[in-house]
């Protein structure tokens, strides 16, 4: 039966993240690990497991490793919004990471190419790739709720993008397609405990001069276009 199978674990920076899938599911119980909550409930018949980790590196990180310690989930999910840096993505678009980078982790002085990390039992990794299969379903189902989503890197950093030289200079670099704060350190932190996971972005600003007046604005819509995806490709997951 798929109530013995381990959770989908979701996590989201904010609580507009979450909040359409907390409202979509069969709550179970809820429980504080590490000042986070963390929702347990059935979502279309599926176990999963939802937490709000606040913005930034170090919160998603302790957020996906107190979910894998504790929970044990077959898979994670980070969903949200994001700034939009490829030159074809606009607000409104979905962007399914195809792998995550961490822009601003710096040895180069050290000799380490950009943004090269020593992940535990990975070696030296400056991709953090994300579950070829897990963004296969999400580009499908994404494909046929909104006609289409982008697939490619997502660059993750401790800063609100709202520079377009700088949003250029991530694209250029990395060839990113959005940059927010939390995916690449989620998938840090699966790739450190053997758990797929996959990375999904709606886009709420260009990370420009328009993000302080574009984000409020749009992250609410944004951000429940990402959760309706999930929604839709949850029982597949």
């Amino acid at each position: 039966m798929i109530h013995n199978k381990k959770p989908i674990g979701v996590i989201g920076a904010m609580q507009v993240e979450i909040e359409a899938i907390l409202a979509a599911g069969e709550i179970t119980a809820r429980e504080e690990h590490a000042s986070m909550t963390f929702t347990r409930l059935t979502l279309r018949g599926v176990p999963c497991v939802v937490a709000q980790c606040h913005a930034g590196k170090v919160n998603s990180a302790a957020c996906a490793q107190v979910m894998a310690s504790v929970y044990a989930p077959r898979i994670i999910l980070n969903i949200g919004v994001a700034g939009g840096t490829g030159p074809q993505v606009q607000i409104g678009d979905l962007v399914i990471a195809s792998h995550c980078v961490q822009y601003d982790y710096d040895l180069t002085p050290m000799g380490d190419a950009l943004s090269v990390i020593e992940v535990p039992g990975s070696g030296k990794l400056s991709r953090f790739p994300c579950d070829g299969a897990l963004v296969e379903k999400l580009r499908a189902a994404a494909q046929g709720l909104y006609g289409a989503a982008h697939v490619g890197p997502i660059a993750t950093g401790d800063k609100f993008v709202a520079d377009p030289a700088f949003g250029a200079y991530l694209y250029e670099t990395f060839g990113a397609l959005a940059c927010e704060m939390e995916g690449a350190s989620t998938a840090h932190v699966c790739a450190m405990n053997r758990i797929p996971c996959a990375v999904l972005r709606a886009i709420s600003d260009g990370a420009n001069h328009d993000s302080q007046v574009d984000f409020p604005t749009f992250a609410a819509e944004s951000a429940h276009r990402a959760q309706q995806l999930l929604l839709k490709v949850i029982q597949e997951l």
